[in-house]
């Protein structure tokens, strides 16, 4: 196990058990806590683009710990397991027309050699039955990594215009319903730049699906 080190499988039943499912009273957009379902207060003024966050488990757990590890030491194997994992029920009554990944910029890829999103993206696209699409969007900017960034502030501004619509593939985003997968989700900077980027080519609907979520009022 990845995270305990218990022998018998990449993240173990013991750990898995002890990794906290997202609630239900949370942000329908960021997955803050909230006394009931709904969204909050940052998501209103700020002007969210994403439709619906699909959060499956919460990052400080033995799962974040998992996709550190798929994410930074080339434990490859993990994506098929980690791709089992989300919590699909709620994704599947979106109906989703399309999957598609958090596009990585060409350079980060040469260097990591493969993108985490795009492994659990077309798994999870597998498990909905639904259309996969790696095309239709690319990341024009390499930006410093969003866990780098001090601030939501200044996440949010390393990201404008990191994104853009594949021209040959933009006519495939017209009046669909796009779900767009990542490993994790914080302050929803990318996922939201993401989601402006094809509502601006008249996408009808965008959610997020993440595996793990730390929201924000968490991080000190």
């Amino acid at each position: 196990c990845v995270h305990c080190s218990r022998d018998g499988s990449l993240l173990c039943s013991v750990c898995l058990v002890d990794s906290p499912a997202v609630s239900k009273d949370v942000c329908r957009k960021c997955a803050e806590p909230l006394a009931k379902p709904g969204t909050c207060t940052r998501c209103v003024i700020e002007g969210s683009s994403l439709d619906r966050l699909y959060g499956s488990y919460l990052y400080e757990s033995p799962m974040g710990s998992a996709v550190r590890s798929f994410k930074f030491d080339d434990v490859r194997a993990l994506g098929s397991v980690l791709a089992e994992m989300f919590n699909t029920e709620q994704m599947s009554r979106a109906k989703p027309d399309i999957v598609v990944p958090v596009p990585m910029h060409k350079a980060r890829i040469r260097e990591r050699g493969y993108n985490q999103s795009e492994v659990l993206a077309q798994k999870l696209a597998e498990s909905l039955g639904v259309e996969f699409r790696g095309d239709l969007l690319f990341r024009s900017t390499n930006t410093v990594p969003q866990s780098e960034q001090p601030t939501a502030v200044a996440r949010r501004g390393a990201l404008s215009g990191a994104f853009e619509v594949d021209s040959n593939s933009a006519d495939a985003i017209v009046k669909q319903r796009i779900l767009v997968v990542d490993d994790v989700f914080t302050t929803g900077s990318t996922l939201n730049a993401v989601a402006a980027t094809l509502k601006s080519a008249e996408a009808s609907w965008v959610g997020g699906a993440a595996l793990t979520v730390q929201p924000i009022g968490s991080l000190k």
